[in-house]
C-alpha cells in the first residue's frame, strides 16, 4: 500500500512538470505568423494549472487536486538582425494549493511568504521554487525555436544535489526543456485556414519518457482581429525497464487553443485541457489512475480580456 502510493505521487508530480511545456508564454490574408520583438521589452504572463487526480484501488475510489499559479516574465536583452532575439525568461511568483482526498485542504504555499511548504506534496514545491527568481537566458527565432539556452550557475549546482536527482526539472536539461518546449514553433510560410502542422517533445521522468504529439490547426482570423491556433494532444509513456511497477497509458486526449497577436507579434492567451487514463502494477496490486489538466495562460495587462471559445 505504501509503495503504491508514494508511486502515484511521484506520477502525479512529474505529469505536472511535464504537462507544462505544452503552453507557450509568448499576421493578413494568409498570414505568415511571426513573434515580434523589440529592445526592452517586458512581458508578464500568469498561468492557472489545475491538476485533478481520480484513483480506483482495491475497490476504493479517492481523489485530490493541485493548484498552481505561475506569474512569468520575459524581458527582450536585444534584437539580433535576423528578427531573433536575447531573452531573459524567469518565474517570479509560486502559488500552490493540495487537498486530500477528503477535501480538506492540505497544503497552502506561496513563495512570496518565505514559508517553507509540508506534507506530500513538499516534493514539487521545492523542485518549482528553487526556480523563483533565476533567469534563464536564450535565443528566440521570430519563428518561436530556442538555442543558446544558458542556466545560471547557483542552479546548476542546486541541480547536482543528490535530492535533485529524480529528472524532470530537478536537472539543467529540464529546465532548459521547460524553457524552450514552451513556444509555439510556426512554419515559415504563409497559412492557410484549416492547415496542420505538428510538434513532438519528449520529457524524460524517473521512470521513462512521456513522449507528446501536439497537432496545429490554423483556424483563422477571430472578429476581434487575432489568430486562432488549434491543437490537438496526444501523450504516450515508454516506461524504463526492470521497474518495480509497471505503468501503461490506455486513454490520453487532450484539446487546446491560443490566441496570436499579429500586430504586436505575441500570443495573448492560451488554454489546454487534457485527460490522461493510466494503469499502474506494483507489489502485485492494480491501480486505475486519470488525471485531468487544466492549463490557462493570459497576457497580464492586456488591452482587452480575450475569450478562448
Amino acid at each position: 500500500m505504501r509503495l503504491n502510493t508514494q508511486i502515484r505521487s511521484l506520477i502525479i508530480i512529474c505529469m505536472s512538470v511535464g504537462l507544462s511545456p505544452l503552453l507557450s508564454e509568448s499576421a493578413e490574408a494568409d498570414p505568415v505568423l511571426k513573434y515580434r520583438y523589440k529592445s526592452g521589452q517586458r512581458l508578464q504572463y500568469e498561468l492557472k494549472q489545475t491538476l485533478t487526480t481520480k484513483t480506483e484501488f482495491s475497490g476504493q475510489e479517492s481523489g485530490n487536486a493541485i493548484t498552481q499559479h505561475l506569474d512569468l516574465s520575459t524581458v527582450v536583452e536585444k534584437v539580433l538582425p535576423d528578427g531573433s532575439a536575447r531573452v531573459k525568461k524567469s518565474i517570479d511568483r509560486i502559488r500552490l494549493k493540495a487537498t486530500q482526498p477528503d477535501g480538506r485542504q492540505e497544503l497552502e504555499y506561496d513563495s512570496a511568504s518565505q514559508n517553507e511548504a509540508t506534507g506530500p506534496f513538499a516534493m514539487i514545491v521545492k523542485s518549482m521554487s528553487m526556480l523563483v527568481g533565476q533567469e534563464i537566458e536564450m535565443t528566440v527565432s521570430p519563428l518561436g525555436e530556442s538555442r543558446d539556452v544558458v542556466i545560471p550557475q547557483s542552479l546548476i549546482k542546486r541541480f547536482s544535489a543528490p535530492a535533485a536527482q529524480m529528472g524532470g526539472v530537478n536537472s539543467s536539461e529540464g529546465v532548459t526543456k521547460m524553457m524552450s518546449q514552451g513556444n509555439v514553433i510556426f512554419p515559415e510560410k504563409t497559412l492557410s485556414v484549416g492547415e496542420k502542422w505538428k510538434r513532438e517533445l519528449t520529457t524524460e521522468l524517473p521512470f521513462g519518457l512521456m513522449k507528446s504529439l501536439v497537432v496545429f490547426t490554423y483556424s483563422g482570423e477571430t472578429k476581434e482581429g487575432l489568430h486562432r491556433i488549434d491543437a490537438i494532444t496526444t501523450i504516450s509513456i515508454e516506461p524504463k525497464e526492470n521497474l518495480p511497477f509497471q505503468i501503461k497509458m490506455t486513454e490520453s486526449q487532450g484539446r487546446g487553443v491560443y490566441m496570436f497577436d499579429a500586430k504586436r507579434g505575441l500570443i495573448l492567451a492560451s488554454g489546454l485541457k487534457q485527460v490522461m487514463n493510466m494503469e499502474i502494477q506494483a507489489a502485485g496490486q492494480n491501480t486505475k489512475q486519470s488525471v485531468t489538466t487544466d492549463i490557462s495562460m493570459r497576457l497580464v495587462n492586456a488591452e482587452a480580456k480575450v475569450s478562448l471559445r
